[in-house]
């Protein structure tokens, strides 16, 4: 039967996976002019690292993901020059 991990050495490594845990929590709102829309940004899970450009439908009560750029990057087609100078910024 496997151990159960204490949850007081766990913390730490969830507490850094989850940066703190704030991944997963929307941020940076804005409210359309009309009133109907809002959009934000937010991971898809509590310990994604990347932000998704999400919109939240007020009159429908509806979230959906507008951008991801995660997926983005796997659709385009990257020069060799791009993918080193992407390499070095990180």
């Amino acid at each position: 039967m496997p151990e159960t991990p204490d949850p007081l050495d766990e913390f730490p490594r969830q507490a850094a996976r989850t940066r703190g845990f704030s991944l997963g929590v929307p941020r940076a709102f804005t409210v359309s002019p009309d009133g109907e829309r809002v959009v934000y940004l937010r991971t898809k899970t509590g310990d994604d690292p990347v932000s998704c450009l999400w919109a939240f439908d007020v009159s429908g009560a509806k979230e959906r993901l507008v951008f991801d750029p995660g997926a983005e990057e796997a659709e385009r087609d990257l020069t060799d020059a791009e993918r080193a100078r992407r390499e070095r910024a990180r």
